[in-house]
């Protein structure tokens, strides 16, 4: 399995003239300092957020304004990432830095295919399948000092960003999902995609028969069928041959202005209640929320709630009601086609009712033979019917469009139901990537993994004998709170670690351990824990360990670099021109 190590970080203020540099080993690292508030955490985080993750960083550090270098490597390929706010930039090997707009999407799939991270998440707005962000390739490889202690799975923001993330990305990192399995789940996606576009079609065709249905009249004679026209004489069948043309491409306009009328109204009802939405929006930001701040309960995201925001709500508002007036623009515009079109449906009407009064056809059927819409005289036992002309062209005319319009609906309902059966296949084979016997397997190696743990953090008296695989985070943090419980958390994280690297399919990270000193542990827990991440972790693994001074930390000290912070935090003025040069080489 290949690793990423991390080599160099560099940080850059120019608003506040100051900067600084750390450099890492390939294997231990210590970042310590002899004050609790000088900036321990916050050097991690930026490894962190420099790479494009989002850890939790203070306001005081936003006010610095800075940018970071963040390089490592992969086996023996080294890579550079430039950030500066959600700007980014990456450098593969001697090449030159590409830029990124965003985090998200090319930036992710490129990060993404450089540690091998096959994982798909579903987009919140389309459901199609997306790489996300590096955030969730570095969740296993994380402890955060605040957030990972209380709930697993948390060590960044904007997580959310992703519906039921969490069962997903634990078993891809654990072996439980294979890449190939978010080949097929992408192939389902893309499936059920064309399978709603289909669905939403066929729903129109269903609205454009109810339109034709309201134009064509409803009788039943043979005469509606086209053989009955050799009854009439040549210039009849020429004239009622052209109206009945003509009919038919009126009543298709008719039906596809009436398909795009109701579309347009129910586009102005969402956009009316977008317009709606945003108002109370404004409302909101100036009667309820006096902070400067708002996060967000669905994504986590933070935003501001500053002048020039709440003004962005009313420019939002500005373009709803811009597109609403479009809008009924248009719809104005088919309306008048409707119009128009019923208007030539009229003269056509017109022109069969001349013909309808010029000549006259009978057809003799029984009497006990009930016929609609016919003007009928009685003799003996035969009924003298006079068609009308004007109903018969228009029948004609409505059912080539339904006949027409039926054929595709078929075509549409058939092609569902191939596609849910391809969706169901796709399901199948996905089932068939991983065994029962397998997934057995990879749960009683965690457990295995986790209980040694739990012995030789000497954390036995928490309950684990419901903990039986990767997915029972949520037991592990209940159980614990206290000092044993924070052993607990550190022996569950330590095993998906361990897990990664026998079943992942990724690369491994460095592990970056914030603080394993929670809740006050004794000497000898404290040893205990230190002796594993000194002793029991492999040899090709980096480990980031940021500790307060402790005598407990001697083994660990003697093979680990260290990196001490002083009471001026990160940023040093005396750094600020020598890591410019860097920034303004690189």
């Amino acid at each position: 399995m290949l690793n990423l190590k991390f080599k160099r970080l560099l940080i850059l203020s120019n608003s506040t003239k100051s900067a600084n540099q750390f450099e890492f080993s390939e294997t231990l690292n210590l970042i310590t300092a002899v004050d609790n508030s000088v900036g321990k955490s916050t050097l991690v985080k930026l490894l962190f957020w420099g790479i494009g993750c989002e850890p939790t960083l203070d306001t005081n550090w936003s006010t610095t304004d800075s940018k970071t270098i963040v390089e490592f490597s992969v086996d023996t390929n080294d890579y550079t990432v430039k950030r500066y706010k959600n700007q980014i930039s990456l450098k593969i090997k001697d090449e030159d830095f590409v830029d990124y707009e965003k985090i998200t999407g090319e930036y992710s799939q490129k990060v993404a295919e450089i540690l091998e991270f096959k994982a798909l998440l579903p987009n919140r707005s389309t459901g199609l399948m997306e790489t996300p962000p590096p955030a969730f390739y570095f969740l296993p490889f994380y402890i955060d000092q605040k957030r990972s202690w209380s709930k697993a799975w948390d060590n960044f923001e904007k997580l959310e960003q992703y519906k039921n993330w969490r069962s997903t990305i634990v078993k891809y990192h654990v072996g439980l999902l294979t890449p190939k399995h978010f080949e097929l789940e992408s192939e389902k996606a893309e499936k059920k995609d064309t399978k709603n576009l289909v669905q939403s079609q066929i729903e129109r065709i269903e609205t454009t028969l109810d339109v034709v249905e309201e134009y064509i009249p409803h009788i039943t004679n043979a005469t509606t069928e086209t053989k009955e026209f050799e009854l009439l004489t040549e210039e009849i069948k020429v004239d009622l041959k052209n109206l009945q043309e003509e009919q038919e491409k009126i009543l298709s306009q008719l039906t596809s202005l009436n398909g795009d009328r109701v579309y347009l109204e129910q586009q102005q009802i969402i956009t009316e209640k977008i317009i709606s939405e945003l108002d109370k929006d404004y409302k909101f930001t100036i009667e309820n929320i006096e902070e400067d701040e708002i996060e967000c309960p669905l994504c986590g995201v933070v935003h501001e709630n500053s002048i020039i925001n709440r003004t962005s709500i009313m420019t939002d508002k500005s373009q709803a009601e811009n597109q609403l007036q479009s809008i009924l623009t248009e719809l104005d515009k088919i309306n008048k086609k409707i119009d128009n079109a019923n208007f030539k449906l009229d003269k056509a009407r017109e022109s069969i009712l001349k013909i309808n009064e010029k000549y006259v056809i009978s057809e003799e059927l029984p009497v006990s033979k009930h016929i609609e819409n016919t003007n009928s005289v009685k003799r003996d036992d035969i009924e003298i019917k006079d068609f009308n002309f004007n109903q018969i062209i228009e029948n004609i005319a409505g059912n080539a469009i339904k006949k027409s319009v039926l054929n595709d609906k078929i075509e549409k309902v058939n092609s569902v139901d191939t596609l849910k059966k391809d969706i169901r296949q796709l399901g199948k084979e996905q089932k068939g990537l991983i065994t029962l016997e397998d997934i057995e397997k990879i749960n009683n190696s965690f457990s295995s993994i986790f209980s040694d743990y739990i012995e030789l953090l000497d954390a036995e008296a928490v309950n684990i004998s419901s903990i039986e695989s990767p997915l029972d985070y949520n037991k592990v943090i209940k159980e614990g709170g206290a000092a044993e419980g924070s052993r607990a958390i550190l022996a569950y994280y330590l095993s998906i670690f361990t897990m990664v690297e026998e079943y992942g399919n990724e690369v491994k990270s460095a592990l970056v351990i914030d603080t394993p000193n929670q809740q006050e542990q004794s000497d000898t827990n404290y040893e205990k824990i230190v002796n594993l991440l000194t002793n029991r972790t492999s040899k090709k693994t980096q480990i980031l360990l940021c500790a307060m001074e402790n005598e407990h930390l001697v083994q660990f000290k003697k093979k680990a670099k260290i990196i001490t912070l002083t009471k001026d935090r990160l940023l040093l003025k005396s750094e600020y021109e020598k890591v410019k040069k860097v920034f303004d080489n690189k």
